[in-house]
């Protein structure tokens, strides 16, 4: 079964990623140029729309020769505590059982659907969000995963940091129209504010509630482990 490393890159250090030579490996790069590397597919596009671009640009493209697993991961990771594997292939580990993978479920209930997701009390991106430098959304985060799904539960299973690994097949069930559509929004910007909303879809879009008992259990042990962090 073939697997890809589909990595979105601004100006992290890809060192890391040489020793994973059993993988198929496509950068997107959206900083400085790369030098070449024989064992990395190196694609330079635009700095816009946050890794979820990335994503989308890459099922858009190559839609009819997707690879069996697709796990889809930041330039760097090794920052993102419980919400990313620090070896890509824990995602494999689990992947048949919901045809999607990530290291730790989240879950978002009546509090998290907020018009702009709280981003703007958020201390990482406060400052981004008074200098407009993330655009803002006429739908708001609910309306939007309404409009995507008019179904969309209150309770979601959701993930968090955007890495996460995927078979092909739940990338198929949608047509490739409904990726594209997608991208048109999230192309507008470097960093717009559906970026941060399809972070937090993309676990629905894939697995349609499938993980939610998980979702809830994983909720607890995060709780737990940051309360014993403090």
């Amino acid at each position: 079964m073939n697997k890809c490393l589909i990595i979105a890159r601004y100006n992290e250090d890809l060192k890391w990623l040489e020793k994973y030579k059993d993988f198929k490996i496509v950068i997107y790069n959206k900083g400085k140029m790369l030098k070449n590397n024989s064992n990395f597919q190196i694609i330079n596009i635009e700095n816009v729309g946050r890794e979820s671009h990335t994503w989308l640009y890459h099922i858009v493209q190559n839609y009819k020769k997707l690879d069996n697993i697709n796990i889809f991961l930041q330039g760097k990771i090794d920052d993102l505590g419980c919400m990313a594997y620090s070896d890509p292939h824990e995602y494999l580990r689990n992947i048949n059982k919901y045809g999607f993978s990530v290291s730790r479920f989240g879950l978002l209930g009546p509090s998290h659907w907020k018009w702009n997701i709280g981003i703007e009390n958020d201390k990482r991106y406060k400052n981004q969000w008074l200098n407009n430098e993330i655009t803002k959304s006429n739908l708001g985060f609910r309306n939007f995963a309404i409009k995507m799904f008019p179904k969309i539960p209150l309770f979601v299973s959701t993930s968090y940091g955007g890495c996460f690994a995927v078979k092909k097949e739940k990338i198929l069930q949608y047509d490739v129209c409904f990726y594209k559509k997608l991208l048109n929004i999230l192309k507008k910007s470097k960093n717009p504010i559906e970026g941060h909303y399809m972070e937090r879809l993309w676990c629905y879009i894939f697995t349609r509630n499938e993980p939610l008992l998980e979702s809830f259990l994983d909720v607890v042990k995060t709780k737990i482990e940051r309360l014993n962090i403090r």
